[in-house]
């Protein structure tokens, strides 16, 4: 079973854009780490500062791969220093997925 994971990113104000625009450049190498599935990048419509990453790894341990990964090279330093606190990380298995009527109607 998959892990999805919700990555909570708190930019100081005025630097979603930035936080944002980063996570969308390193999107392509992101994309190709071992175990990754699906990544969306969101926007808080009520806090354009708030930008999380919903994403979906094969494995836990990938993901934790992954940001180990970020870290030794330099991008979790870069993301804090625009950020209010640190990452905030929730993991998840899923319990259910399923098409609303809007999405089966298109």
């Amino acid at each position: 079973m998959s892990t999805t994971v919700v990555t909570e990113l708190f930019a100081r104000p005025g630097r979603g854009d930035d936080v944002a625009k980063l996570l969308l450049e390193i999107l392509g190498e992101s994309l190709e780490h071992e175990g990754c599935e699906d990544i969306r990048i969101l926007r808080d419509q009520d806090d354009p500062d708030h930008v999380a990453g919903l994403t979906r790894w094969t494995e836990r341990h990938d993901y934790t791969d992954y940001l180990a990964w970020r870290t030794a090279h330099g991008f979790t330093a870069t993301f804090e220093a625009m950020m209010t606190r640190p990452l905030v990380i929730h993991y998840y298995d899923e319990a259910f997925q399923g098409a609303g009527i809007a999405a089966r109607n298109r």
